[in-house]
């Protein structure tokens, strides 16, 4: 029998996580604050909610798919903020908007990588870029942290293969908190550039 895809990988943690809290009750003064992830579990503000109704109501081209790559408006301004930021040349023909990060990443594992192909992750790793590694054939290859949870260029230098097409970071670390120094990232970089792999960030 032909293995599926999703067989080729785990549950999310999710679920798994929130169970844990059943049957516990947190005191008003110390009310629990759900971190585990981003997403909102509250309703937009009302005032937000009203624009949405307004649009979905009166705008007859609100329920139409958008342009493939986004919003142009929005991806104009992002492409102007990042020029600005990060004192780069970007324009909004390098900018795609996603429904959020996790299909940025299944995108951008998608257009460069072929089943057989590795990804460097530095562990702990982030449950649903592991996920999609492994429904797409694509062979996670773990980076080890040190004590302080920051993983090393030098060390994932060691990891880089013939089959290597990327190294994935995700700052602040998902779900480890720690955020990555900018002198750590630079490292990254130059690593990528020089092997011809992408950084994914």
């Amino acid at each position: 029998m032909t293995k599926t895809r999703t067989s080729a990988t785990f549950f999310p943690p999710v679920m798994e996580a929130r169970r844990w809290l059943e049957g516990v009750t947190h005191p008003a003064d110390r009310p629990l604050i759900n971190v585990s992830q981003a997403a909102p579990v509250d309703p937009p503000v009302k005032e937000l909610r009203q624009a949405m109704a307004d649009a979905a109501l009166n705008d007859d081209g609100a329920h139409l798919y958008g342009p493939v790559l986004g919003n142009v408006a929005l991806r104009q301004a992002l492409a102007t903020k990042t020029t600005s930021h990060y004192d780069s040349a970007v324009t909004a023909d390098n900018v795609a908007i996603t429904s959020g990060c996790n299909q940025a990443f299944a995108a951008a594992i998608s257009s460069l990588c072929a089943e057989g192909d590795e990804v460097i992750l530095p562990t702990p790793w982030y449950f649903n870029h592991k996920m999609w590694l492994d429904m797409s054939g694509v062979t996670s290859v773990p980076l080890p942290a040190g004590p302080d949870l920051l993983p090393s260029a030098g060390e994932a230098a060691k990891l880089i293969t013939a089959r290597t097409r990327a190294i994935a970071l995700v700052s602040p670390n998902n779900p480890a908190g720690v955020e990555y120094p900018a002198d750590l990232l630079l490292d990254f970089y130059e690593l990528a550039k020089a092997h011809g792999i992408a950084l994914i960030v």
